[in-house]
């Protein structure tokens, strides 16, 4: 990994050498956005992130994700289990076994 970093670095001065003086801010943003990666890792990697709950499922979802993730093992485990429908209303969790039925 500090090999693989080293080599990004010296692309980036080797670029910047050649780059006119006006667009040496592409520069500094690549480098910012280098570094936050190495603080946090890539998005998928960070964990899970903040739920909201879904009032037609009774499950959380999370940002765009178009799957329903149940709330119990969530909440205890933080762990993102994607649930299973079994009918129109009625969703089950594969791992905890927790029947979910939309909010009131």
């Amino acid at each position: 990994m500090n090999n693989k970093l080293h080599n990004i670095n010296q692309i980036i001065s080797e670029i910047a050498t050649k780059l006119a003086d006006s667009d040496q801010h592409l520069i500094s943003s690549l480098q910012q956005e280098i570094d936050n990666l190495l603080l946090h890792g890539p998005e998928d990697n960070r964990g899970p992130s903040t739920p909201h709950p879904d009032k037609a499922s009774g499950c959380y979802k999370f940002g765009d994700d178009p799957d329903h993730y149940c709330p119990h093992c969530f909440d205890k485990l933080q762990q993102k289990i994607a649930t299973q429908r079994l009918n129109r209303q009625l969703r089950v969790c594969p791992q905890c076994r927790s029947s979910l039925r939309p909010l009131q």
